[in-house]
């Protein structure tokens, strides 16, 4: 892994990167934030993970999430097993929506669970992408499904659609580490078509560095692995010891990385999507699973699944729903502002 280089921000130039870092995270900063988020959207008995908001051409915004009982592991029997939605005008009020899609129990690579789902528009048709898991043999692969109303979805006949190549990240049956491909988020790019980021670790190194890999794809089928695009030291003693829900924002030439890490949301800035290993992470927000959005020319961030400032996930882990907070963006760092 390549030393880290430090990413000079506007007006930030000279500062050490570990000092900015503790200034960001102090309980202070924790609490200011978590007062910040509100809770928007509570399904309750069953909570919300992992999601993602897209709009529909009247403007409605819809959310897709994680769902399962409160209280229990995501590798429960029966939990998990399909994707909350809810539908919005304003970001305040939520109607939530009948569940949709599920495991197929015959294949391999779906048997058991259904992850975090992520969506992007194109030609007239709503593409889902999302991680299948077999608990037997501990893997999980990038699968799609596709809707024209984002009501009604089709999964794609020849799932899965990408699984990242074995010579340089840890995917096999039985390897000892979870995580190797899922979370998938995507965003168009003018040279590459599209882009796919994805949670993953190296390869032959004992679980002690996580990754996010990439795939690029021109039609958001036939995808072609581009290796890993950051890497990171496994965080022992932490909550999150991988690299979870990447959530990637380009910005005046600049991507965005937010990732939840150890027990907070963490951002890195690179002017290519492709390799952010070398730049410098901070700490960003005590967000859970994170995602960056805008909506009506305001920029929103949202926690979910547990109270903002119960960071190491001790005592409401999987018994919350969504949380949004505004951000503030007028420069390369956004700040955290609240909702209301």
């Amino acid at each position: 892994m390549s030393a880290r280089k430090t990413f000079a921000l506007p007006g930030q130039r000279g500062l050490d990167g570990m000092l900015l870092e503790k200034n960001r995270n102090s309980a202070q900063e924790i609490e200011r934030q978590a007062a910040c988020f509100t809770l928007v959207y509570s399904p309750a008995p069953a909570y919300v993970n992992d999601h993602c908001f897209i709009a529909d051409c009247n403007g409605v915004v819809h959310l897709f999430h994680i769902t399962g009982v409160s209280g229990r592991s995501p590798y429960f029997p029966g939990n998990e097993v399909s994707f909350g939605h809810a539908v919005s005008q304003d970001l305040r009020s939520w109607d939530g929506q009948p569940n949709l899609l599920s495991p197929s129990p015959s294949t391999t690579y779906e048997p058991d669970h259904i992850y975090a789902p992520f969506i992007i528009h194109k030609d007239q048709r709503f593409y889902m992408f999302y991680a299948g898991v077999s608990k037997k043999a501990m893997l999980e692969s990038i699968c799609l499904a596709w809707s024209d109303d984002l009501v009604h979805w089709e999964k794609f006949p020849y799932n899965p659609v990408f699984r990242p190549s074995i010579h340089w990240a840890e995917y096999k049956p039985h390897s000892g580490v979870w995580g190797c491909c899922r979370d998938p988020h995507v965003i168009p790019h003018p040279s590459y078509g599209f882009i796919l980021y994805y949670v993953t670790w190296i390869k032959g190194a004992n679980g002690m560095l996580a990754a996010f890999g990439a795939a690029l794809s021109e039609n958001l089928v036939s995808w072609q692995d581009a290796g890993p695009v950051h890497i990171r030291e496994r965080a022992a003693e932490y909550s999150t010891t991988s690299m979870e829900s990447p959530c990637v924002i380009e910005r005046n030439g600049l991507y965005h990385l937010f990732y939840k890490h150890r027990d907070e949301t963490r951002l890195v800035i690179s002017d290519d999507p492709l390799n952010f290993t070398d730049k410098e992470d901070i700490w960003f927000s005590p967000a859970h699973a994170a995602e960056v959005f805008r909506f009506n020319n305001q920029w929103y961030i949202s926690s979910c699944s547990r109270e903002v400032n119960d960071t190491a996930h001790r005592y409401s882990d999987r018994t919350k729903g969504l949380y949004l907070a505004r951000l503030n963006w007028d420069d390369v760092l956004p700040r955290v502002e609240p909702f209301e």
